[in-house]
């Protein structure tokens, strides 16, 4: 039995895609808060992992965080597709 139900799992879900892909699209322009909508979307993510228990699943996201979080920390300010988009 999960803790929400199946429409409030839903929009966990559709939340945690939508902050995955902004925080894509803020990568490739150079924008360091990319990764704290990577962050978000792993922890949502992750939520509705645990409440399916999918503990593979959950372990990804976990791994997710982690690496979100050393991203965040070992920021250069340069992103790779702009640097790419910008050689002559």
């Amino acid at each position: 039995m999960t803790i929400t139900s199946n429409s409030t799992m839903n929009i966990i879900e559709w939340v945690g895609v939508t902050s995955s892909l902004a925080g894509s699209l803020l990568n490739a322009r150079g924008h360091r808060c990319s990764f704290v909508f990577w962050t978000i979307s792993a922890i949502l993510l992750g939520f509705i992992a645990y409440n399916l228990g999918r503990p593979g699943w959950l372990t990804l996201q976990g791994v997710g965080i982690a690496i979100n979080v050393y991203g965040l920390s070992n920021w250069q300010g340069d992103a790779p597709t702009l640097a790419l988009a910008q050689r002559d």
